[in-house]
């Protein structure tokens, strides 16, 4: 019932659970003192000996408030436990999907906030309760043993049915579970799609169909909860039953022990009345957190494969300040599930104050090779080399410390201009950051609204040159050794395009620049290009690939033809 993979991710915080068993079983002494104490105080009373009676009261008090002091105790550990949890299973997802992101936002969202919210609630609520549960009863055995062994006995042949009922409940809770999680967050992502696609769906007048897809996704999705809730109720009426039934038949025993004679103390039935529903509340409370566990751990196993997924990602010890040479040595690569090779047997060398256009129809394998320099994919064979020693044997973070890669799709944070410079460079003055501006065009921006003005979420108060040219603003002042483009002037217009063209042939007087783009223009004037033409790769000079490779020059006069060509 605990899974101890699961329990891994706890890490120092197991501590805390010895902790809440300890308190629970230390407000579970207290309660039957205090229970104990109560009978002898009314059975003193009936045979009149009210002097000591105030004693008693003072004495329940006394429990009494030493239960507070241990259940607010309790509560205080929980919640630190809670904390600690929830920060540590966060920063666990949050480190895989910095590594490979293996989820969709929409996900990684529901994961990241309600998923590990019920994982919390398995490991500070079911795992201490599951322990109690099996610790308690045993005690209270123990006592009802010196009391009246009969009635410890009948207690103790009852106990067991509510965790067997539990085992009964969990093979079905389980698919139940699974299917659960899987419908939620794909109820979240089909929302989530639909949200970010409203105004195509608006364009294409698809709005209504796409809202009876989100009705049907709803209705699945209440289907399967409703589900989940039967099934809860039904295992609790199962657990009440046997919990309330076990209690009864006990009192019974001792009812029939008290009319027959073998009990001679009625007070003493009194007790084992008051006391008996302790022996089945322990289990009773595992049974409901029983539906919190599943919940929890289905949640819990996601994260573990996640963080199982991105095992294979490598990070060396090896730290460098500096790039100064980049090179491939019969580099070959192929996805894995793929059958013919993007790149096979690729030798060369990039080097500083050197500027390499990457040019290839759609899918030749431009963005693979920016993927395999910043160690998004790993090569099949052979290798890749930065300043003559291996990627693999290299710090990640070092890396990434002196590299820039800028894309279309370079995220502006909804956060104000002044701050998303400081994450690139977290020393950059206001100066700095309106120089960069300026030579983007963009200082307008600082001149109107200010280095607060806040960029909105996805960028909305920019239009689509403007966010580019502040993606390239903002990595002008990260002083990188090497800079990478990747289709960075895609789907803008021609003037926002010029400008960060000229920006980025700046970059080559202090730093190795790579710039990937299906536009030829951009790179006739780049040192070398690489132009991949199936596994097969050129690197020249724009006019010598011109007479070298036939495919460069027919994409080339394709695009002079259509316009695409203009002086750079």
């Amino acid at each position: 019932m605990i899974d101890k993979k699961l329990l891994n991710l706890l890490g120092k915080n197991k501590k805390y659970i010895a902790y809440i068993i300890l308190l629970d079983l230390l407000l579970l002494v207290t309660s039957i003192a205090s229970t104990a104490l109560l009978t002898f105080a009314i059975s003193k009373f009936s045979y009149g000996e009210s002097a000591i009676i105030i004693n008693l009261i003072l004495i329940m008090f006394s429990v009494v408030l030493v239960k507070v002091i241990l259940t607010n105790l309790n509560g205080r550990i929980i919640q630190k436990m809670s904390s600690r949890i929830l920060t540590s299973t966060r920063d666990t997802l949050y480190d895989s999907l910095l590594k490979i992101k293996t989820l969709n936002n929409s996900e990684a969202c529901q994961l990241g906030v309600e998923g590990l919210e019920q994982l919390n609630l398995y490991f500070t609520v079911y795992i201490p309760q599951f322990i109690y549960a099996m610790i308690a009863p045993l005690l209270l055995f123990a006592l009802f043993l010196t009391i009246n062994r009969p009635t410890a006995i009948m207690f103790l042949i009852c106990v067991p049915l509510i965790p067997i009922s539990i085992i009964l409940v969990s093979k079905y809770a389980k698919k139940i579970f699974n299917k659960y999680w899987d419908k939620y967050l794909s109820m979240g992502g089909t929302f989530l799609d639909a949200i970010n696609g409203i105004k195509e769906l608006k364009l294409f007048n698809y709005e209504n169909q796409k809202g009876v897809e989100l009705d049907e996704s709803n209705e699945t999705f209440r289907k399967i909860t409703m589900k989940v809730l039967i099934m809860q109720l039904f295992s609790v009426s199962i657990m009440d039953l046997v919990a309330y039934g076990g209690a009864a038949a006990g009192i019974a025993v001792a009812l029939f022990q008290l009319q027959s004679g073998v009990i001679s103390s009625p007070y003493l039935v009194l007790f084992i009345i008051l006391v008996g529903s302790e022996f089945f509340l322990p289990m009773r409370s595992l049974g409901s957190a029983f539906h919190l566990a599943m919940n929890g751990a289905t949640a819990g196993n996601k994260l573990l494969e996640i963080i199982e997924q991105n095992k294979n990602y490598s990070d060396g010890n090896l730290k460098i300040n500096e790039i100064r040479s980049i090179e491939f040595i019969n580099a070959t690569f192929k996805y894995d599930d793929g059958t013919e090779f993007v790149i096979k047997d690729f030798n060369f060398k990039f080097r500083m104050n050197h500027l390499y256009g990457v040019a290839g129809k759609s899918g030749s394998g431009k963005s693979t090779l920016a993927k395999l320099l910043t160690k998004q994919l790993k090569l099949t064979s052979g290798e890749l080399k930065i300043n003559e020693h291996s990627i693999n044997e290299l710090e990640n973070k070092s890396i990434f410390k002196r590299l820039a890669y800028v894309s279309y799709e370079s995220h502006i944070f909804n956060d104000s201009i002044f701050n998303n410079f400081k994450i690139a460079n977290p020393n950059v003055t206001k100066d700095e950051i309106y120089s960069a501006l300026k030579k983007v065009s963009l200082e307008y921006l600082i001149d109107e609204h200010g280095f607060d003005y806040v960029i909105k979420e996805g960028s909305i108060n920019l239009s689509g040159g403007e966010k580019q040219r502040l993606a390239l603003a903002i990595n002008l002042t990260s002083d990188k050794d090497l800079y990478i483009f990747d289709e960075a002037t895609s789907n803008i217009d021609r003037e926002s395009e010029e400008l960060i063209i000229k920006n980025i042939y700046e970059l080559r007087k202090k730093a190795i620049v790579i710039v990937i783009s299906h536009s030829f223009n951009n790179l006739i004037n780049a040192d070398k290009i690489l132009f991949i033409d199936k596994t097969n790769i050129y690197c020249d000079k724009h006019q010598n690939l011109l007479s070298i490779s036939d495919k460069y020059k027919d994409i080339f006069e394709t695009q002079l033809s259509g316009g695409m060509i203009y002086e750079a």
